[in-house]
């Protein structure tokens, strides 16, 4: 199926995102989460704000060291007015040495495209899952997350 682009649309809300929000790796205990969890890759995370309404996010990952070099891949998602989610999306991919170190990619907000099947079936600012999934392998301490850097 063809992606179509998101159209720019401000959103009333507040366009930044949680200050980091982690896709692969620990996630503390908090207020709204009673257990510490490990996430693992290509968990399926419902974000609080559309990613849609942001200028420009981005996508943090590091690890100190694996066997191999590192691909991860973020997808997401639009949520459709039933609430249910529409099909992932690539939305960026970062590569990791096997040494280990950081990556940050910078992604426009506006530039998110949706598949053509669930363009009737949303309404706008949308994306509001992700997911990034690592290969070949994922290292023990690998964190992926994802980090507002402009507001709407």
């Amino acid at each position: 199926m063809a992606a179509i682009p998101i159209p720019h649309i401000r959103a009333r809300s507040n366009p930044l995102l949680d200050a980091v929000t982690v896709l692969i790796g620990p996630v503390a205990a908090g207020a709204d989460r009673p257990v510490a969890e490990q996430r693992a890759s290509g968990t399926e995370v419902l974000l609080s704000t559309k990613l849609d309404a942001a200028v420009r996010f981005s996508l943090i990952c590091c690890h100190s060291g694996h066997d191999q070099a590192v691909t991860v891949e973020l997808q997401l998602a639009p949520q459709r007015i039933d609430g249910s989610l529409g099909s992932f999306q690539s939305a960026a991919t970062v590569s990791l040495p096997a040494e280990g170190g950081r990556v940050e990619a910078f992604i426009s907000g506006h530039d998110l495209q949706i598949d053509a099947a669930d363009a009737d079936q949303v309404q706008w600012p949308c994306m509001a899952a992700a997911k990034a999934i690592a290969s070949p392998g994922t290292p023990a301490d690998l964190t992926c997350g994802l980090t507002a850097t402009l507001p709407a």
